[in-house]
């Protein structure tokens, strides 16, 4: 098991946290587990550095890699 940290760019990249996975594949999987936002599944957490929602946006493009 490894631990991944999980990043989506919006101007600037922004940190969402970490998952533990074996893989990169299955890091990507547990990451829009976690973080994925579903619109119109209630309030989304908004990032405080105000660079929109804390999480994984429909078709949005993210990235995992080693801590």
């Amino acid at each position: 098991m490894r631990t991944w940290n999980v990043v989506v760019q919006r101007g600037v990249m922004i940190e969402l946290g970490q998952v533990q996975e074996v893989s990169e594949e299955l890091a990507r999987c547990a990451a829009l587990c976690k973080f994925g936002i579903v619109p119109g599944d209630g309030p989304v957490p908004q990032d405080l550095d105000g660079h929109g929602p804390r999480g994984i946006l429909e078709d949005e493009d993210f990235s995992v890699y080693p801590a």
